[in-house]
């Protein structure tokens, strides 16, 4: 069950490293030279990924091996396993793949060591007849979130000024999300058997009240990460604690076990005051103080109006996609997933871009009209539109030198 298999006309390297067989198995449309530049890459996630723990696994037979499959038929997904993992994208390397399908198998690696034998005791035995649930999600694949962007940043595959970017749309989905309300980050995780890959046709508001565990995760190892760093600690030798502890040994952990280790790295009163703020409630964390430690700043007051819903185009016309935020201007105004648009202000929406086109001319504090329909009926709905609620996070041009050499020795290669 835990040995996938790949049968087809593939290309294949490999190299070792300490006394492991790293092999990439890749069946794909592209040519040599493509796989010779992403090989390169690959070599280096896993000499930083390393770095971060110390060694490598112990890898059943020393050998550990990509399967990857970038064609345009197949189902795109990653899934770690114990000695191995299964990547596949439509994506090709030529066609951009490149760029896109390189975090995966950064996020995949990094599970070699983080779930795989950094195991959480709710996880075992695994029962593949149930719904197997853990509220450790946000650590074991969280985490694991984290530093794949981090991985990436070490090994040169994007610049520090790429990195900082691709926190945008995270920090936003998670800060912005009213479903903060509901859950923390330990409920958000059992609700996985719902949520991964799971196939429903009941209507459901996860707009309003789930945060993925993988994206809440990932923002709080960035909090952990630079909260140490700001006592001279790093996150990355709190893993390699962690692997040491359980990994290594092979010994499940469970949620107070992470508690008390950080307590044990970083100080008691610490350790409290990260899971008392953040695991078991919902807090946000100071994250201008966070960022300026590293020569990063973030904002928030974008000019740009905010209306709360996602609208999309079908042949029928333009319609709300989603749930609307809580609290959001098409939230308070009563619109609805499912209503079609059929005007704008009086004006008829017919082009693909059109609500773009029209509501782009719009500002904060502006009222819009919209003409809907809703099971048969039309109606029109007011909609007072708000200042949009998003943060901007970049490097700061005027940060100190001091800061600057803290954001260098937190994603410079190790």
């Amino acid at each position: 069950m835990d040995s996938p298999t790949e049968i087809s006309d593939f290309d294949s390297r490999e190299f070792e490293i300490e006394g492991e067989v790293i092999r990439f198995i890749l069946h794909h449309p592209g040519t040599e030279q493509e796989f010779d530049e992403y090989w390169e890459q690959v070599k280096e996630i896993v000499r930083q990924q390393k770095a971060i723990f110390g060694e490598l696994p112990e890898f059943d037979f020393g050998e550990y091996t990509f399967l990857a499959c970038y064609l345009p038929n197949v189902s795109g997904d990653g899934m770690e396993h114990r000695n191995s993992t299964v990547l596949t994208d439509v994506t090709s390397l030529g066609e951009g793949g490149m760029k896109e399908n390189i975090g995966t198998v950064a996020h995949e690696f990094f599970h070699a060591w983080n779930v795989e034998r950094i195991r959480p005791e709710s996880l075992e035995p695994f029962d593949f007849t149930e719904a197997n649930m853990s509220g450790l999600l946000w650590f074991a694949e969280g985490f694991t979130s984290y530093y794949t962007g981090v991985t990436l940043a070490r090994a040169g595959i994007l610049t520090p000024e790429e990195y900082v970017k691709s926190l945008n749309s995270t920090f936003n989905y998670v800060w912005n999300s009213p479903a903060r309300e509901y859950f923390n980050p330990v409920e958000m995780s059992y609700q996985a058997p719902f949520v991964d890959a799971a196939a429903s046709i009941d209507p459901v508001n996860r707009e309003n009240t789930f945060i993925s565990y993988y994206s809440y995760g990932s923002m709080l190892g960035l909090a952990l990460d630079l909260q140490l760093r700001q006592k001279g600690q790093n996150l990355d030798k709190f893993m390699r604690l962690v692997w040491e502890t359980y990994g290594e040994p092979e010994v499940p952990y469970e949620l107070n076990d992470l508690q008390n280790l950080l307590a044990t790295y970083a100080g008691k009163e610490f350790a409290e005051s990260y899971f008392n703020d953040y695991i078991y409630s919902s807090k946000m964390p100071d994250y201008e103080k966070l960022f300026a430690h590293v020569g990063l700043q973030i904002k928030r007051g974008a000019k740009n109006a905010f209306f709360g819903a996602s609208v999309r185009t079908d042949d029928d016309g333009f319609y709300i996609s989603g749930n609307p935020y809580k609290g959001s201007p098409a939230y308070t105004s009563g619109l609805s997933e499912g209503d079609r648009i059929i005007s704008l202000n009086g004006i008829v929406l017919e082009k693909d871009n059109s609500w773009k086109d029209e509501f782009s001319k719009f500002n904060p504090q502006d009222t819009i009209t919209l003409e809907i329909e809703r099971f048969g009926r039309k109606m029109k709905k007011n909609v007072i539109l708000e200042k949009d609620p998003a943060y901007t996070i970049s490097i700061d041009p005027k940060a100190t030198a001091k800061a600057v050499k803290e954001r260098e020795a937190w994603l410079s290669k190790k």
